[in-house]
This record gives structure tokens, C-alpha cells and sequence, in this order.
């Protein structure tokens, strides 16, 4: 819910979901202003190029850096480019004509050469265009400005640069992914009929004065294209802001657990800023509580020649309602609100497919879709805890005008989002510069210098979740993470879900990639090892559910084909690949069936899944956020599953009983029987103001020799001791662990006290033994001593309590 600003005011992307105060002077993004802006004393043109501006450029299929180490060579001042073509925009081609027709949006003045060999009776299309131009700054205007705007046709695909750095990239993923080598000259692009219009901004921090060099790489999509197009509309300078920042961009994202929100959101301007936040019962009358908290946040510039602010609220109470502003005195953003529920028990979550906002080539309409999905999606799960992505926000990854669609659901700002990164998400900073994400670890997956994101994790109500930057298959930075991280919070979930985006069981196109197949084939046995329960994945565009999968293969061999109960037995795993949230992109499935898809769907319709989870069973309902005709409407089922574990899937149980007497000294006596499941306590003994008793577990040996030698340990967490009708609690028991027979790098874990004296006793789960990665092979035991000491006045009786034993690995 959003509640109304203190103060109206203008923002920098007005359809933003930040409202600002303050006066703003600028252009707006891939508009054309008329006349010049004056800033002080520097005069500002409204554009410093246009379709008019001439060009040099190369339209013979050539590497313009060709023999050189530096494949950005022809991007700057000194490039010797007098061989090259000249011409004015717009430039174009169609089918070898002389006059090409693409339509009457899209004029062409200069027609460029779309052969490799016009001659040949098989024409193949050159690759890639190089085009380069010069505009001038004065010291008073680059002092004058924030940076450019500017708006770009292109068909297929483009990267811009000014002064040899890449500004912009639109529908250059595969450039991306191509050996460096290549990618002055590729096949790149996503073969839209129509030519598409971008718009970009240029940091002042690229800019110089004097001369300015800006080159242009023009991208076919394959060697038979039909067309190629291109026009750069405009460049125009933005003036440097007076007065108080514009806040935009705003995120309401998870944290690291349910009483944590973390916020992140961009700034005109770099200024020290807070977010405030206090319960909404004090927010009355219109004025901000006085007694709201303030949190200061931090940031830097960002790709877009903005900046970034990241800030954390901490100690939310449960079932309370919030409210929350970013910014500063003078410069505050519109008043927000959130609720926190139970933090404890059932709760749903909303999975979306790639909304990848600008993918179709028309961004209102993706931006509509998007939206639309939002609002079903929460209309009919009004108390959904968490919005989560697949991946791909966006189709550019630094186009912020995408970005600017994305984000404009007000349930953004409402309900914590949970970002995942896509292949469309890198080839800038963008990605981790919107979206504040908790436990980051940028050295797994790290990737390049334009690489965004990272590896993290958090705990949500009993789930913990891990989502990997799988545009990195860097195995050896994701897979000890990820087993760092359960070994260390696993014992703090009851269910453990895993999200990354590029798709390894689907039924589309992405399937049979080579990468695709990598991570096929590196990924699933640890993700089995790890004992996670849930997979969820994008990349695809289509809907896709496995069979119960552990190492890859499928778990049980009597599964049926869309059953909707799943039971899972040690290292089973159910992955969900979702389709388009927004409709911008479908992908139809391959004719080839795949031994590890149970259900898979296309009807070129918008899904999102809701997730819904609780201590006993997470349940995946696949539903249209688009009907499919009268027979399928809104909110028809796509497919539903519900999975559960196996009895005693997670480890192995003894039972531990001890015999309370009457009030009344009297001997210790007691057995341990080691051949059975029972730890007999014996009878305990009074000491001053308490029962005590001694014991032993029966002890357990590990045995492990996995390649790699991946982490493991064993915990154990007491029940309620019972005795007919009377109950204490298991926090009573304590323990010392201990190796009994060494070996395999087994250490024992920490003696813990009971909760008679101080803390939670074996309650908790606590660690009766570990090893840590690379740990020798062999076997060793481990035991422990047991110590119960209760309250004297615990009723008569025999009590049995079950002390569970859980084995990660």
C-alpha cells in the first residue's frame, strides 16, 4: 500500500515508483527537447547528434581491430578510420535492395552493403558494422552536466561506446558470451521483424572536454536476415541538478531473515541519505513519526550515471505493520508501507518466469504483462511473504528505461522481492547496483568486469534458501560455498530451496546448449549430496517439472508422469523451470522427450507459481495469469505438485529415557544398552534443588570417501521428555561430544550444558561431529556423554524423549 508524500515534487523518470521533492532540471530519457537549456554560464544544446549526423563506417565484414590485442581499438580518438565509408543517418539495408523498404517508421538515407559477396549465389550477410563519430564538449558545459541521454533504432542487435567505454548493449547477450576474440565480428541479435527503439545514458564520467568519440557495433542476427537498421536519434546533454536529489528505483528486498528488509534505491545526486521507518500505527495525520528510526545508507555511482543507495532495517516485530521513506530532509521519497506476519509456521511465496522486460521490442507491453501477472498473482495470495524471481528482470541489462518498467509494480515496494540473475541481467553493474541482496559472496561466480551479482543466501521462516549467479560456471567458487553455507545454517531450516536461473531439467530450446549440458553435468549430484528439496529456474520460457532427480538420475523409477504427490527419499530433488511472467518471450518445447521432465507446458500464456510451504510439505501451483480461452481462464491450474519426504528422511532416531523418583535421597544406578535404539538414563539421583542423571549415546560411525571430499556433519536436536500426562522439556539434557575412534577428519563438536544452569540445553540442534572440505578419507565414531539435570519438583515417572540425529553432507 502506498501512502501519500509529504511533499509533491518531480522525478527524473516520472513513471518510477519514487516520487521526489525538490526542482529537477533535465531531460528526459530518449526524449528530443527543443532549444538549448541554459546552466549557468554554459549554454547547452538540446541534442549534440541526431538522424543527420555523419558517420565513418565499415560495412565490409571485417575486424576493424583485426592484429590488434585490444578488440576496443576502433572505439577511440586516434583509430585511423579515412579507408572507412561516410554517410548520414538513418543507415539500412533490406534484401540487397537499392532502395530498401522497412517500412515507413524506419527510413534509411544511407543503404549500406548487406552481402559479404553480393555476387554469390548463396548471399551471406555480413556480420557486424562499425560506425564511428565525434562530438565536442566545452570545460563549461561537461562541467554542467550530469551526463547524456540517448535514444537508438537498431535491428538487431547494438553495443555503444564513448571514449572506448561500452555504454550500452541491447540484445547483445551472445556478443557477450563470444570469445573475445570474436566479438568486433558476430552474429548477435533476437530477429524482431521491426527495428527496436532503446534508450541509454552516458555518465558524465566517460566524457571529457574537447572531442568525444562514439562508435557504434551493428549486430545481424544470422546470416540470412532479411534487414539490418540503424539510427541513433538523439544524444542530449542532462543539466547537473539543482536542488535536492531525485530519489527513484526503489526495491523492498528480503533480508537475511524475516525480521530484516533490505532496501536499495537510486539517487540524482550523491547525498548522504537514511532510510526511516516506524510501526504505521504512529504514522497519523499526514507527519512522519518523530520517533521513526533512522538507518544511514551506503552507495556509490552507478552504470547509468546515477546513484545507488543501499540501507538495512533490522528488529522487525512480528504481524506489524510498517511505514518507510528513503532520502533526506528537504528530499524525501513517497511514504511506503510493509507487514511482517508469524514468524514461525506456513507461509507462500510467488515465482515468476523471466519478465525480461523489452525482450518482444515493445516495453510498454511487456511492462503491461508484468504488471498484470503482479496483480493476480497478489490478488490471490493477498498474503504471499515473498516475491521471487527467476532471472532476467530486463532484456538489456543496462538500459535503465527496461528498468524503469520492471519496477514499476507498487508490490515492489511492498512485499520483499527476491532478485536472480540472468544472462540478460550482466554486461553491466546494473543488476547489483538495483537490488540489494543479503549474504552476498561476489568471489563465487565472479565473472568480468561487467559481471553484476554474486552467490546468497538467507533464511525465510524455516526455509534456507541459496540462489547462484549461474551465468558463472565456476564450480569450484559455487559448489564450496553452497556446502559451506549448509554446513553452517542447514541445521537452521527444516527445508532447503535452491534458485539459479539458466534451466538444467527443461523441455525448451536451452535444453541441448553446451552450457546448459555443463551444468547438467556438475551441478545435480551436489544439489543431491547438499539435501536440498526444491530447485527453481528460469531461461527457458516455458514450464517445466522434473521427476524426483538425485545425482541426475530419476529417484525412483515407479514415478508417474504429472503425479501430484511426490515423496521424496535421501537426495531427491524436484526442479521447476518457470515460464514468461510477462509475456515479452515464449519458447516452444523440443519434439525430443528428456528423461527427467514428468510435466511441461506452452500455451504462450502468462504463469506465475505460487510456492506453498510448510513444516510438512511444499506444494509448486502453476497457474495463468492470462486465460487460454473460456476453458482455461485467469488463475487455471498450468500443474500441481506437492512434495514430502520419506518418514525419518533426515537421520536417524534414538530414543533416551531416564526414570524419575520421589523426592527422596537415594542411589545412582543406571545402564547403557548399547545394542538397541533405547539410552537408558537409569534412575536420577536429587541434588539440592534438582534431578541429575548421567548417560552415553549409542555411538555412530561415519565412513566417507567421495571424490573431493566435501564437507559433512552430524547434530542432534532433543524432543519433549514424556512421562503419561507430564512433560519437561528436552533443554534439560546436555552433552559432550567426542571421537571416539578417529579418523576421517572427524572433530567433535562443542559440550553443551544443560538448560537447568543456563541457555537451551540439546533443544537446539547442536553438532555432535564434523569434517571439514578436503578432509582425509576413512571412517571414525563419534559419541557423546550425556547430562540430564531437571527441576526437583518434575513429577514422578519413567520419561522417554527422542533425540534426533541429522546427517548433512
Amino acid at each position: 500500500m502506498k501512502m501519500t508524500s509529504e511533499a509533491g515534487g518531480r522525478n527524473l523518470r516520472p513513471s518510477r515508483g519514487v516520487v521526489a521533492t525538490g526542482t529537477l532540471i533535465s531531460l528526459i530519457a530518449g526524449s528530443v527537447a527543443m532549444g538549448a537549456l541554459s546552466a549557468g554560464a554554459a549554454e547547452l544544446p538540446a541534442t549534440l547528434l541526431t538522424t543527420a549526423s555523419t558517420w565513418k563506417f565499415s560495412d565490409n565484414g571485417t575486424d576493424p581491430a583485426a592484429g590488434n590485442a585490444n578488440r576496443l581499438a576502433w572505439t577511440v580518438a586516434g583509430f585511423d578510420d579515412t579507408a572507412w565509408k561516410s554517410g548520414a543517418g538513418a543507415f539500412g539495408a533490406k534484401n540487397g535492395a537499392a532502395v530498401p523498404n522497412l517500412g515507413s517508421g524506419f527510413p534509411v538515407t544511407t543503404v549500406v552493403n548487406q552481402y559479404l559477396d553480393p555476387a554469390a549465389a548463396t548471399k551471406v550477410d555480413v556480420p557486424t558494422y562499425h560506425f564511428r563519430t565525434t562530438f565536442d564538449l566545452t570545460n563549461d558545459q561537461l562541467g554542467a552536466i550530469s551526463g547524456l541521454t540517448g535514444s537508438v533504432v537498431y535491428d538487431d542487435a547494438v553495443q555503444i561506446f564513448i571514449n572506448g567505454t561500452k555504454v550500452a548493449g541491447f540484445a547483445d547477450d551472445r556478443v557477450n558470451a563470444a570469445d573475445p576474440a570474436t566479438q568486433n565480428l558476430t552474429y548477435a541479435g533476437n530477429g524482431l521483424s521491426d527495428p527496436v527503439t532503446s534508450a541509454f545514458t552516458v555518465p558524465d564520467a566517460v566524457l571529457h572536454a574537447g572531442t568525444n568519440t562514439v562508435a557504434i557495433a551493428l549486430y545481424q542476427d544470422r546470416a540470412t536476415s532479411s534487414d539490418v537498421y540503424l539510427d541513433l536519434t538523439s544524444l542530449a546533454p542532462v543539466a547537473e541538478q539543482v536542488g535536492a536529489a531525485s530519489l527513484s528505483d526503489l526495491v523492498l528486498g528480503v533480508g537475511s531473515d524475516e525480521t530484516q528488509r533490505n532496501l536499495a534505491w537510486y539517487s540524482s545526486a550523491d547525498t548522504a541519505q537514511v532510510v526511516q521507518f516506524a510501526p504505521a500505527a504512529a504514522y497519523t495525520g499526514g507527519a512522519f513519526p518523530a520517533s521513526a528510526t533512522s538507518v544511514a545508507a551506503t552507495g556509490g555511482p552507478t552504470t547509468s550515471g546515477e546513484f545507488n543507495r543501499f540501507a538495512t532495517i533490522s528488529g522487525l516485530a512480528s504481524n506489524t505493520a510498517y511505514v518507510y521513506r528513503v532520502g533526506a530532509e528537504g528530499a524525501w521519497s513517497a511514504v511506503e508501507s510493509f507487514r511482517t506476519q508469524d514468524f514461525e509456521g506456513a507461509f507462500d511465496l510467488l515465482f515468476f518466469g523471466d519478465p525480461q522486460i523489452g525482450s518482444s521490442g515493445n516495453v510498454a507491453n511487456d511492462a503491461a504483462g508484468w504488471l498484470d501477472t503482479v496483480n493476480v498473482a497478489t490478488q490471490t495470495y493477498p498474503d504471499a511473504e515473498l516475491l521471487f524471481s527467476a532471472g532476467d528482470q530486463v532484456e538489456s541489462a543496462s538500459n535503465e528505461a527496461q528498468y524503469q518498467a520492471f519496477l514499476g509494480p507498487d508490490q515492489l515496494r511492498e512485499v520483499p522481492f527476491v532478485a536472480t540473475n540472468g544472462n540478460h541481467d550482466v554486461g553491466s553493474k546494473a543488476y547489483e547496483q538495483h537490488f540489494n541482496t543479503p549474504n552476498t559472496d561476489r568471489t563465487a561466480g565472479s565473472g568480468t568486469a561487467t559481471a553484476s551479482g554474486g552467490d546468497y543466501w538467507f533464511i525465510y521462516k524455516d526455509v534456507l534458501f541459496m540462489n547462484l549467479n549461474s551465468n558463472s560456471r565456476d564450480y569450484s567458487t559455487h559448489i564450496p560455498w553452497m556446502q559451506q553455507v549448509v554446513a553452517e545454517h542447514g541445521d537452521e531450516a527444516t527445508w532447503k530451496v535452491l534458485a539459479f536461473h539458466h534451466s538444467i531439467y527443461s523441455a525448451g530450446p536451452h535444453a541441448t546448449d553446451s552450457d546448459v549440458a555443463d551444468r547438467r553435468a556438475n551441478l545435480p549430484t551436489v544439489i543431491s549430496d547438499l539435501g536440498v528439496d526444491l530447485v527453481l529456474q528460469g531461461h527457458d520460457h516455458s514450464y517445466a517439472r522434473s521427476y524426483l532427480l538425485r545425482n541426475g538420475e530419476k529417484a525412483n523409477a515407479d514415478e508417474a508422469a504429472g503425479a501430484d504427490q511426490v515423496v521424496a527419499g535421501p537426495g531427491g530433488v524436484l526442479y521447476v523451470t518457470a515460464n514468461s511472467a510477462s509475456g515479452s518471450k515464449y519458447y516452444g518445447l523440443q519434439a525430443s522427450g528428456f528423461p527427467w521432465l514428468s510435466v511441461s507446458n506452452q500455451e504462450n500464456v502468462r504463469n506465475y507459481s505460487a510456492v506453498e510451504i510448510s513444516d510438512a510439505a511444499i506444494t509448486v501451483k502453476t497457474l495463468r495469469s492470462q486465460a487460454n480461452g473460456a476453458q482455461k481462464p485467469v488463475n487455471s491450474v498450468v500443474d500441481q505438485v506437492t512434495l514430502t519426504r520419506e518418514a525419518d528422511e533426515s537421520g536417524v532416531a534414538q530414543q533416551v529415557q531416564v526414570t524419575v523418583p520421589e523426592a527422596a535421597a537415594g542411589e545412582f544406578a543406571w545402564n547403557i544398552d548399547g545394542t538397541n535404539g533405547l539410552v537408558d538414563l537409569g534412575t536420577a539421583v536429587q541434588k539440592a534443588d534438582a534431578f541429575e542423571a548421567n548417560g552415553a549415546i549409542n555411538p555412530i560411525r561415519v565412513s566417507d570417501t567421495r571424490r573431493g571430499a566435501p564437507v559433512w556433519s552430524i547434530s542432534a536436536q532433543a524432543g519433549e521428555f514424556a512421562a503419561g500426562g507430564e512433560t519437561f522439556s528436552g533443554k534439560y539434557l546436555g552433552w559432550t561430544p567426542k571421537v571416539t575412534e578417529a579418523g576421517g577428519g572427524a572433530t567433535a563438536g562443542a559440550a553443551i550444558g544443560s538448560g537447568f544452569d543456563a541457555g537451551d540445553g540439546l533443544s537446539v540442534a547442536s553438532t555432535l561431529g564434523s569434517a571439514a572440505v578436503g578432509h582425509a578419507f576413512g571412517a571414525a565414531k563419534l559419541g557423546a556423554d550425556l547430562f540430564l539435570k531437571v527441576p526437583s519438583n518434575i513429577a514422578e515417572g519413567t520419561y522417554t524423549a527422542t533425540l534426533t540425529l541429522t546427517a548433512l553432507s
